[in-house]
């Protein structure tokens, strides 16, 4: 596994055992309590992201005919919100800066900047990005660039 810098991880964080080289946790991310990774492929979430508690991301599943297992990557763009209790299912990409609420059940990819709900999820609306979005404490980044943004 591997783990960036600045990265919060609170307890019950939960994934498979032995498939640990699958996960990649860029810079500057926070995953809540009960957060899952069912890492049967490789999963890459991007910088300033943050998974409230109980969200899930699983990339593997089985053909409903013969049972067969498969996997793909799943790739989780920069600067994400994934809401309390959200299911992320399936070899996607969700773009940057993306808003997944709270219960939400995605199984497609998601363009950036798009706030996605229910299920499965939808669309609900696309972001007007500010010029800085707040990260955690006191820290700000830039959701054009991804840097973190110092006031002087």
């Amino acid at each position: 596994m591997r783990i960036g810098h600045h990265v919060a991880i609170d307890r019950d964080f939960d994934y498979l055992i032995g498939q640990e080289e699958f996960i990649n946790i860029e810079d500057y991310v926070a995953i809540g309590n009960g957060v899952k990774f069912w890492n049967f492929n490789h999963i890459n979430v991007g910088s300033f992201c943050h998974f409230a508690a109980d969200s899930t991301l699983v990339n593997g599943g089985h053909n409903i005919s013969s049972l067969e297992p498969f996997s793909g990557p799943l790739v989780i763009g920069r600067g994400c919100w994934i809401g309390n209790g959200a299911r992320i299912v399936g070899s996607l990409v969700i773009g940057d800066n993306v808003i997944i609420a709270a219960g939400a059940v995605v199984v497609e990819d998601i363009p950036a900047g798009a706030v996605v709900a229910g299920v499965p999820a939808r669309i609900i609306k696309m972001r007007d990005l500010a010029d800085r979005q707040w990260h955690l404490g006191d820290e700000f980044f830039s959701p054009a660039t991804f840097q973190l943004i110092r006031d002087e």
